[in-house]
């Protein structure tokens, strides 16, 4: 006959920094949300209440976590950006980060802001990509500003940064100066990037904000990894069910004094895998536009799980969290239908997984921090049902 360990109220609440109500659930719901992968039923996520846990910086963007050995000791490091600007905090787990102040780069840094929202450790060296916001490039005078998504890397633990450019940006034709979009006049941005398994090509999860042709949403994009430190237009678009790459636009010649452009490259507006049902500008009462993916893999449910910002207003009014669930990166339209987690709520829903020397923004099991803007007033729970 076997025999069952006795549930330690005390210590789970301990560990888990929850109430006593909190803990009570996890003991109930232990049979069904064990820490064990799960494999059959259908995945769902659950919020717990928590005792309160903030990130040490002010935040505006999904924030990325690493692990790392350092002199001997595993360290995590976590990026915080807010106005423009990213902020690294280390230490030794979640509850002991300590601000180490600005992120810097090795020359100028991009014009328009960089806000850290993905990060993958390659063997000798870090990869940052950030969301970049180019004011008065177009649309002058409108207040607001036009996004696209860009890539940095660094060779000092995330302290320096050397730009590697822009890697997706939506097409000039496809901006709306008239929108009612509050922040956005078309573009790329608020997105989650992750690596597959096989480390052949790195997945980009982002929102889409152009009104041209129904492509409100969110959407796909990949790069071959080998393509890390050279990325301009070598990044792929989900269109229609195929990656399509960007067109080269040549660079004009050189006239009279003046320089000679620079090679750009022509995205294709991305087909969204979640299409807006309610855009800004459709000449409907209201807003629906699910947007900010942030994606993990759990090792509980053997999946990646996307957790999603709904915009119900011009101003991006938070109508709730959403989660949607799909076994493969590679196939964008295979994420599951997205389903409330919760009503309201604040931008820049994530994860940060509990286990230690591996939990992050990235990765986590059956139970793990649950973030808003931020901050963190629950723990989020995933299971099979």
């Amino acid at each position: 006959m076997s025999c069952r360990p006795r549930f330690d109220l005390l210590r789970w609440q301990l560990l888990l920094r929850v109430t006593t109500a909190a803990a009570v659930l996890l003991l109930l719901a232990r049979d069904t949300v064990p820490l064990g992968a799960q494999t059959t039923g259908e995945p769902y996520a659950a919020l717990l209440p928590a005792t309160t846990l903030e990130f040490p910086g002010e935040t505006d963007s999904n924030s990325p976590a690493v692990w790392e050995m350092v002199n001997g000791s595993w360290t995590m490091s976590l990026f915080n950006s807010v106005a423009g600007w990213a902020r690294i905090s280390r230490g030794s787990g979640l509850r002991t980060l300590a601000s180490q102040g600005d992120v810097r780069f090795a020359s100028a840094a991009p014009h328009g802001g960089t806000w850290f929202e993905a990060l993958i450790l390659d063997a000798d060296a870090w990869y940052g990509f950030y969301h970049n916001e180019r004011e008065d490039v177009v649309c002058p005078g409108s207040g607001k500003v036009w996004p696209r998504i860009g890539a940095a890397r660094s060779d000092d633990r995330g302290a320096t940064w050397t730009d590697l450019g822009p890697i997706i940006e939506t097409p000039q034709s496809a901006v709306r100066c008239t929108t009612n979009n509050h922040y956005f006049v078309g573009g790329v941005g608020d997105f989650s990037v992750m690596l597959g398994p096989a480390g052949n090509y790195a997945y980009i999860y982002y929102s889409q904000y152009d009104e041209v042709g129904d492509r409100v949403g969110v959407a796909a994009a990949r790069m071959a990894w080998a393509d890390r430190d050279q990325p301009a237009g070598r990044v792929d678009i989900w269109n229609h069910g195929a990656w399509v790459p960007p067109t080269e636009v040549l660079p004009r010649e050189a006239e009279a004094e003046e320089p000679a452009s620079d090679v750009t490259w022509d995205f294709p507006l991305a087909t969204p895998i979640f299409r807006s049902t309610n855009r800004w500008d459709d000449d409907r009462a209201g807003v629906d536009v699910l947007w900010g993916p942030s994606i993990h893999w759990n090792t509980s449910l053997n999946t990646y799980v996307m957790l999603l910002n709904k915009a119900v207003s011009n101003t991006f009014e938070q109508g709730g969290i959403y989660v949607s669930f799909n076994d493969r990166l590679d196939a964008p339209d295979a994420w599951s239908p997205p389903a409330l987690v919760a009503r309201g709520g604040s931008w820049y829903p994530q994860v940060i997984g509990l286990d230690p020397t591996v939990g992050t923004d990235k990765y986590a099991g059956g139970v793990a921090r649950f973030f808003m803007a931020g901050k963190s007033e629950h723990l989020i729970v995933f299971g099979r049902r």
